[in-house]
């Protein structure tokens, strides 16, 4: 019973994060952007219990060390919030820390997707 309430969490965090995550993708391709504070609010404190703050002045290795203690498909989504707020405030730190993440992912998942190779690619663009 444990287990399957575990999944059932993890499940309904990957639902809301992806709908967060829908208004994001429409917000950009409509050239709205997210305030810092918003991001902060719905994005970083909601889903990982981080403040913004921590992403932005933490290295690689901390950020690794933090994600180490997620679920597996608590990566992609973070990668993606990083690559987001990257873009519409152009700080291109968090676009290097989401590349990583992208990168760590797909690692360690085995996965192969089409579209994380298109968000690495927007990533490597916008670094260049």
């Amino acid at each position: 019973m444990g287990i399957r309430y575990e999944k059932d969490t993890i499940l309904n965090w990957i639902n809301e994060m992806g709908k967060f995550l829908r208004l994001l993708v429409d917000k950009n391709e409509q050239l709205q952007f997210l305030s810092t504070e918003e991001f902060n609010n719905e994005g970083y404190l909601h889903f990982f219990n981080k403040d913004r703050s921590f992403f932005v002045e933490n290295d690689l290795k901390t950020i690794s060390d933090f994600v180490a203690a997620l679920e597996i498909e608590q990566i992609r989504p973070l990668a993606q919030l990083l690559m987001y707020d990257g873009l519409m405030s152009d700080d291109l730190d968090l676009l290097k820390k989401s590349k990583f993440l992208f990168e760590l992912n797909m690692k360690k998942s085995g996965a192969f997707s089409f579209d994380d190779y298109n968000y690495l690619g927007i990533i490597e663009n916008r670094l260049k």
